[in-house]
C-alpha cells in the first residue's frame, strides 16, 4: 500500500499548521504565569528607535531575539539568548518571566532534537507551578503534560505517553462538563485530541484514531472555522486513517475538501501544507491502482495531475521537504507506467 505522507503531528512543529496552532496555545502558559501583558510587546515593530534595554525590557528584548533565532532554526543561538534572558529575570526576581523562559527553553530543546533536555525542563517547570499552588487541571499544567506525553512517544514509552494523554483529556473533559467553553480550553482540547489521535494511529488502531481526528476537527471548526490550518490538518489525518481502513473514497473526499478550503482562503500556514494534501491524494489514487486494474490508466492520470500540482505548490511556498516527497511520488507513478 502506498504510504500517505501527512504532515507529522508533534511538538517539534514540522507541520506549519501545527506550528501555528501550538503558538496560539502558548497563551495557556503565559496567562498562568502572569506574563501575557509583558509578552505583548514582542509584536512591536523591529524598526523602533534603538536603545539599550534594561530590567524587564531587557528580558523582552532577549526573548524576542531568541524567538527570531528559533524561526531561523538557529537553536544554539536561541538557547544562549534565553539563558541571558533567564539571568536577567533572576537579577530582578521576575518569577513569572523565569517560568515563561524555561518553557521556551524546553520548546527550543525539543526543536533542536535534545529531547532529554526538553523533558527535564518541562518537568522542572511543572513542579515549580504545582509548588506555587497552580491546580492540576489548570490549562498550563495540562499543556505541559501533553508536551511530555509527546516526548514519551518519542522515547517509545507507550505507557507514560498513554497515561499523559489520558490525564490531559480527563481534566479537559471534566472542565467542559462543568461549563468551561472558553477558546483556550477548547483549542487545547482540539490540539491534544489530534496528538493523541496520531499516537493511536501509529499504534495501528485506525478506528479510534479516526474518531479522535473527527472530534478534533469538529472543535477546531467551531472555534477557528473550517478554513483554519488546524481544521484542514484534521481532514488530512482523517484521510490517513480512512486509507489504512481501505475506505479510499472517504479518504479522497477528505483530501479534496482540504484542498478546496485551503485554496479558498489561502492562509499562509494552510498554503504551506497544501503540497502534502496533493501528494496524499496522489498516493490514495496509487493505492486504488493496486486494487483496480480496470481503472488503472485513469487513476494514474489523476495521480500524476495531483503530484504535478504538489510540486508546483511546493516551489511557490518554498517547501523543500514537500518537493522531495513530490518527486518520490512522481517517480513511483513513472514506475507504474512502465509495468
Amino acid at each position: 500500500m502506498s504510504k500517505v505522507h501527512k504532515p507529522f503531528v508533534d511538538l517539534c512543529n514540522t507541520a506549519p499548521a501545527q506550528e501555528s496552532y501550538e503558538k496560539s496555545n502558548q497563551s495557556a502558559i503565559s496567562k498562568c504565569l502572569g506574563f501575557v501583558g509583558l509578552m505583548g510587546i514582542l509584536v512591536a515593530k523591529d524598526d523602533e528607535e534603538a536603545k539599550e534595554p534594561i530590567g524587564e525590557e531587557k528580558i523582552i528584548y532577549m526573548i524576542k531575539l531568541a524567538k527570531l533565532s528559533q524561526e531561523r532554526k538557529e537553536f544554539k543561538k536561541s538557547e544562549q539568548l534565553l539563558h541571558l534572558a533567564l539571568r536577567a529575570a533572576f537579577e530582578i526576581q521576575h518569577h513569572d518571566a523565569q517560568r515563561y523562559i524555561i518553557d521556551d527553553m524546553a520548546n527550543n530543546a525539543y526543536e533542536s532534537g535534545d529531547f532529554k533536555k526538553a523533558e527535564k525542563l518541562f518537568i522542572n517547570l511543572m513542579k515549580s507551578l504545582l509548588a506555587d499552588g497552580v491546580a492540576q487541571n489548570d490549562n498550563a499544567i495540562i499543556h505541559i503534560s501533553a508536551k511530555l506525553a509527546n516526548l514519551y512517544v518519542m522515547f517509545h514509552d507507550e505507557v507514560k505517553a498513554h497515561e499523559g494523554f489520558n490525564f490531559c483529556i480527563h481534566h479537559l473533559e471534566e472542565k467542559m462538563r462543568k461549563g468551561a467553553d472558553d477558546f483556550d480550553t477548547l483549542a487545547l482540547y482540539s490540539l491534544i485530541l489530534s496528538w493523541f489521535g496520531d499516537f493511536i494511529h501509529n499504534r495501528g488502531d485506525f478506528i479510534q484514531s479516526l474518531a479522535l481526528f473527527k472530534q478534533s476537527h469538529e472543535i477546531s471548526v467551531k472555534i477557528n472555522g473550517k478554513h483554519h490550518p488546524h481544521s484542514l490538518l484534521q481532514l488530512n489525518n482523517m484521510a490517513a486513517a480512512y486509507t489504512l481502513m481501505n475506505r479510499l473514497e472517504d479518504a479522497v473526499d477528505c483530501l479534496n475538501t482540504a484542498l478546496v478550503l485551503a485554496q479558498e482562503v489561502q492562509m499562509d500556514d494552510g498554503m504551506k501544507d497544501l503540497p502534502y494534501y496533493f501528494i496524499n491524494i496522489a498516493n490514495v489514487y496509487l493505492t486504488q491502482v493496486e486494487k483496480s486494474s480496470a481503472d488503472a490508466k485513469e487513476l494514474l492520470k489523476m495521480a500524476e495531475s495531483s503530484c504535478t500540482e504538489a510540486l508546483k505548490c511546493a516551489r511557490i511556498v518554498d517547501n523543500r521537504d514537500a518537493l522531495i516527497q513530490g518527486r518520490k511520488c512522481m517517480e513511483q507513478i513513472k514506475r507504474y507506467h512502465t509495468l
